[in-house]
């Protein structure tokens, strides 16, 4: 490996030859997720970085644009036929770079794709890049902070081969930690080790449900370190001989309570100060998280394919699952939509909307550029609602399948302005695909339910 000072390599990459070499580095892993979140990428030889930073790294542009089969929707065309299925080049981020805990001598890297033109693709990353230049041209820096469930399973021949790492009457018990401490363990220590800032760890309500918090964060960096966290824990998981799943509902029993993702956000000016907190303000809320609040309700039917990308996704918004079903907002109040958390310059909104199988940078995107959107248009949320808002019947319902939130998403024009229109248009076109799929698939449900008595 040659010198980065001679052959001009960028200081941050610079630094990242330095830590190969002397952390005896054999192989990195680039990285770049789907439209699903799914990292996809390759591993790179040590040797190859050096000019992997200066140049990129060849990637098939059409990869991040199919389903999880590799397939393409009918009559999508830019990002396959119209390009020759051609390869485009992943461009490094060196602040990304960190050794991977569970696996010797390697690391991984974040990425972008760029076409041959040398224009960014409209990958996820790409889409909350672009969606966080717009607020930032507003003076806004947005925060964020996730929260994450998922299920864990062993091996058990006796439950078709896996069963949950814990029971159900384990739920946010100690117990429940204990039975599956070493994953527990691991996973804390590989976050640590790759500077991820996880804070706290849990067992949910469901047999083998976990949740995993982390520290919030300005900006895409807040969400590269979900990103990798997603990779540690199924990593983490298989490398103890068990399965890690962010499958909104991994099973039909009642002991499996669908999965969210809860997205914490609040918004800083230039100086640092919270803009959504005021002490003088209704609930200590200034005007503007009223704005932003108001965007986020009025965009929510658009958000819903973004939250909820999958068709087991739609399983959350029933009745009794903790999921929010009505388009309303509260102080506090865990069955809104839309909870508002007043706390000084700790003051932020957690949006409850999303699925465990959202795809982290377009869960954060789409909610940003909806709630930059409110503030643009000084829309009013109105009173925020107390009680039990699951079955309110004043507020309107959440789409409840993905051809509803797939045209509500294709409807909401300023959605998809945020967005970029190429995008939106790939995801709904990929999402419809897959639901025209679903619906000419016979289930078992179906089978049991009618074949033998008609």
């Amino acid at each position: 490996m040659s010198c980065p000072e001679a052959s001009g390599v960028a200081p941050a990459s610079a630094e990242v030859l330095k830590r190969i070499e002397a952390e005896n580095i054999r192989n990195v892993r680039l990285v770049l997720t789907d439209l699903y979140g799914v990292p996809r990428g390759k591993v790179v030889a040590a040797r190859r970085m050096e000019r992997a930073l200066a140049e990129g790294h060849p990637f098939a542009i059409p990869l991040f644009a199919s389903n999880l089969w590799q397939r393409h929707a009918p009559g999508e065309h830019r990002y396959s036929t119209d390009i020759g299925y051609r390869n485009g080049v992943l461009h490094l981020d060196p602040l990304t770079f960190t050794p991977l805990p569970w696996t010797p001598a390697t690391a991984h890297m974040l990425t972008d794709l760029y076409d041959e033109a040398g224009q960014i693709v409209a990958t996820p990353r790409a889409v909350l890049r672009r969606v966080l230049d717009d607020a930032r041209s507003l003076g806004l820096e947005p925060v964020l902070g996730s929260e994450l469930e998922f299920y864990v399973y062993r091996p058990d021949p006796a439950e078709a081969g896996f069963a949950p790492a814990f029971g159900p009457q384990s739920w946010f018990s100690v117990h429940a930690v204990g039975m599956a401490q070493q994953f527990v363990d691991e996973l804390d220590r590989a976050a640590d080790q790759m500077g991820l800032q996880l804070y706290e760890v849990f067992s949910e309500h469901g047999a083998g449900q976990f949740e995993v918090n982390l520290e919030p964060g300005t900006g895409l960096y807040a969400i590269d370190r979900m990103v990798a966290l997603k990779i540690a824990i199924k990593e983490v998981a298989r490398s103890l001989g068990l399965r890690a799943t962010f499958m909104a509902r991994p099973t039909s029993r009642d002991t499996t309570p669908p999965s969210g993702y809860h997205l914490h956000q609040s918004l800083l000016n230039a100086a640092g100060e919270n803009l959504l907190a005021d002490e003088a303000g209704a609930h200590g809320l200034s005007g503007t998280a009223r704005h932003y609040v108001a965007g986020l309700l009025a965009h929510a039917p658009g958000m819903t394919a973004i939250t909820s990308p999958t068709i087991t996704a739609y399983k959350r918004y029933q009745p009794g699952t903790w999921a929010p079903l009505r388009i309303a907002w509260g102080v506090q109040n865990r069955t809104a939509l839309v909870r508002a958390l007043p706390a000084g310059q700790g003051t932020r909104i957690e949006n409850r909307q999303g699925s465990s199988d959202a795809n982290p940078y377009l869960l954060a995107a789409v909610m940003i550029a909806a709630g930059v959107d409110g503030i643009r248009r000084r829309l009013d949320p109105g009173d925020p609602a107390d009680g039990n808002l699951f079955e309110d019947a004043r507020f309107p319902r959440l789409p409840s399948s993905p051809a509803e939130s797939v045209d509500a998403l294709v409807a909401d024009e300023e959605l998809a302005r945020a967005l970029g229109p190429e995008f939106t248009e790939t995801f709904a076109d990929v999402l419809r695909f897959d639901w025209q799929r679903f619906l000419s698939h016979v289930t078992d449900w179906e089978i049991n339910e009618y074949r033998e008595m008609l």
